[in-house]
């Protein structure tokens, strides 16, 4: 119930909010009609929080785009980065988990990857997690694209920017000009609603508005590691998943308003942390939202000045039962701060950000059966950067951050980059960069005195990176990227059973990773489009074991070519993984899925029909469970398939 009266309120604050904007909103180009040539001088936003060309930037940069998402039939944020290079993204029927480059432990909630959403960090405050699911606070039909940069972000994010940033452009209430509405149809009796308001008002303000709901019944699922006891280890009845959401943005001249809420429902097959088998209930409720408004001004020709002020919060609930009787908790995460960043370009050459920000996480709670835990959190940080044009071909990118916590964890983590153009074909990039991530309340205070205890020592995670990225472009409309690195993770926090069956984090010993990773992209003039990725990665921990559910060799194929010229489009997907370790140690076998996707455009006026048959040669295959868990193993979906209708009133 807390979770319904949330929405309501959020929401409310959300239209009223709206309701009172100032606003001509600022065009924002289809980023799809741009033809790889320019593409790949598009502006990134992530790598330093300066638009910088992807050409430019020292940082390896993966996109996909609204047109990506349509083409291949994406319908969450994981599967947008299960595509990406180098990237791989595990579930255990409770959550989506990313990982690469040495991480990616299935149910390590941190992920150690920031998530901005139009800049907003939309990571909670209790694990610091990013939702990359139907617990997302996005619908994929309102993003524009997706940026991961890969690597340290901490000089301009800050805490929790560890092995990456991902950052969620979304799309303006122009690109809609009107009403859309589509449903859904999946497996598992999956079904989903959506509508969506788009306009650029008389006055120049750019409205957008949008609403859906998911549900999906799920299948019965069979652990080995259950069958026992007179039970025939099927979890009847509890794969089961459902959401609401909604998102609201704004712009009018320098002012831009924005917010989004998501409730997700998802029943737990799995008994974790020890609960009875096939009982009910057993469940996890999740809730986020956001507010953020931003003011953009230029307040001389070489001084630009955003200043911004949000506001989020984070819900949670889990029900179990324990030999017959019912355990219950839940958390409640709230925070607000506010920042200020400037562009100075006064100097020849460089283009200097400096910024400071205040944030106060002033609710951290768990409520427990034992008794309620509270914390609170307060952070002041500052941060410079140059971007130093030192040629035409040569641009460096150097610069530091501190921050100051009422925790003593405080932390500064520099960064130096550069970018050489070797030709006007081919661009070499490298970098140095350090990062942070605070141990969140979850793992340094949460205990409930029997299935996990708080450890108040645990200090601050740190890694230092180094990559080289060689980006050649033979011909205009291909672009061949490859990459080699080397991560160095010191005091990673993991957690780590004591006393038989008590859950407890510590800092681990220092750990490793290394690889390389290579991809190619070409648009031909018919609409024809094929993006191919190989990685190669060796992440190993103090004592030289391969990390768990760490892949050595992932490779991906993604091709989309016109059928019927623009009325029909086909999207086909193959993405390798590689052997891995699960939590005993035990190799995960490798698996190759084939996924299709048909989008047919303009059946009738303004209709819009796709399908998608997910994992087309049914394959099985499963990923690492997480280490609270008694199966070691998790089977994923068979084929699946999902069919979509999208009407336009215009």
């Amino acid at each position: 119930m807390h979770i319904l009266i949330s929405s309501r309120s959020l929401m409310a604050c959300l239209l009223g909010s709206l309701a009172v904007l100032p606003g001509p909103a600022l065009a924002v180009g289809d980023i799809t009609d741009i033809p790889l040539e320019q593409l790949v001088e598009t502006d990134v936003q992530t790598a330093a929080s300066i638009s910088q060309q992807i050409s430019q930037s020292s940082s390896a940069v993966s996109i996909v785009t609204a047109e990506d998402i349509k083409l291949f039939g994406y319908r969450t944020l994981a599967d947008i980065l299960a595509s990406m290079r180098g990237l791989q993204v595990s579930n255990d029927r409770q959550y989506d988990y990313m990982g690469g480059r040495g991480f990616g432990r299935t149910g390590d909630y941190p992920g150690r990857v920031m998530l901005l959403i139009d800049g907003f960090q939309a990571n909670d405050n209790l694990y610091n997690s990013a939702y990359l699911g139907q617990d997302g606070l996005l619908d994929t039909e309102l993003i524009e694209r997706v940026e991961y940069v890969s690597g340290p972000g901490s000089v301009t994010y800050g805490n929790g920017a560890f092995y990456g940033i991902i950052n969620i452009i979304t799309k303006t209430g122009q690109q809609f000009d009107g009403t859309q509405v589509s449903t859904e149809f999946s497996s598992y009796q999956g079904r989903k609603q959506r509508i969506t308001y788009g306009k650029v008002l008389d006055n120049g303000a750019d409205v957008l508005m949008s609403a859906s709901t998911f549900y999906s019944a799920g299948q019965n699922l069979y652990f080995k590691e259950f069958a026992s006891g007179g039970s025939d280890g099927v979890a009847r009845d509890l794969d089961g998943e459902r959401n609401r959401r909604y998102f609201i943005k704004g712009s009018y001249e320098q002012w831009s308003l924005e917010g989004g809420y998501v409730s997700r429902y998802k029943d737990d097959p799995t008994a974790a942390y020890s609960a009875d088998f096939n009982a009910k209930p057993s469940s996890l409720g999740d809730a986020s939202g956001f507010l953020n408004l931003k003011y953009d001004d230029t307040l001389s020709p070489v001084l630009k000045m955003s200043l911004r002020t949000y506001y989020g919060q984070y819900r949670n609930a889990g029900r179990y039962m324990y030999d017959g009787e019912l355990f219950s908790e839940r958390g409640i995460g709230r925070w607000w701060g506010t920042d200020i960043k400037f562009v100075d370009t006064r100097f020849s050459g460089h283009r200097l950000l400096m910024g400071a920000e205040y944030r106060q996480d002033y609710q951290q709670d768990f409520e427990l059966p034992t008794g309620t835990l509270h914390r609170q959190t307060q952070t002041v940080s500052s941060y410079i950067q140059d971007e130093y044009s030192v040629s035409p071909r040569l641009t460096l990118n150097y610069g530091a951050r501190l921050d100051l916590g009422n925790d003593h964890l405080h932390q500064v983590s520099p960064r130096a980059g550069l970018a050489y153009e070797l030709s006007g074909m081919t661009t070499l990039k490298a970098s140095y960069s350090t990062a942070f991530r605070r141990p969140n309340v979850y793992e340094k205070y949460y205990s409930d005195r029997s299935i996990q205890r708080e450890n108040p020592d645990l200090k601050n995670e740190l890694v230092k990176a180094y990559e080289l990225v060689l980006e050649h472009r033979p011909l205009p409309n291909i672009r061949i990227l490859s990459s080699l690195y080397h991560y160095q993770t010191q005091r990673r926090i993991g957690e780590t059973y004591v006393n038989g069956n008590t859950l407890q984090y510590f800092n681990w010993p220092d750990s490793h990773a290394r690889g390389a990773d290579i991809e190619l992209e070409q648009h031909w003039d018919n609409g024809a489009y094929m993006r191919a990725s190989y990685a190669w990665q060796d992440n190993r921990d103090d004592s030289g074991k391969q990390m768990i559910n760490s892949p050595r060799h992932m490779a991906k194929s993604s091709v989309s070519y016109p059928l019927l010229g623009p009325r029909l489009n086909s999207g086909l997907e193959v993405l390798y993984m590689g052997q891995r370790p699960d939590d005993s140690r035990a190799t995960l076998p490798s698996y190759t899925l084939v996924n299709l996707t048909l989008v047919s455009r303009q059946v009738i006026p303004n209709l819009e029909v796709s399908a998608s048959l997910k994992n087309l040669l049914d394959r099985d295959y499963a990923v690492a469970a997480s280490s609270y868990m008694l199966p070691d193993r998790i089977a994923q979906n068979g084929r699946t398939f999902w069919l979509q209708c999208i009407y336009d009133f215009k």
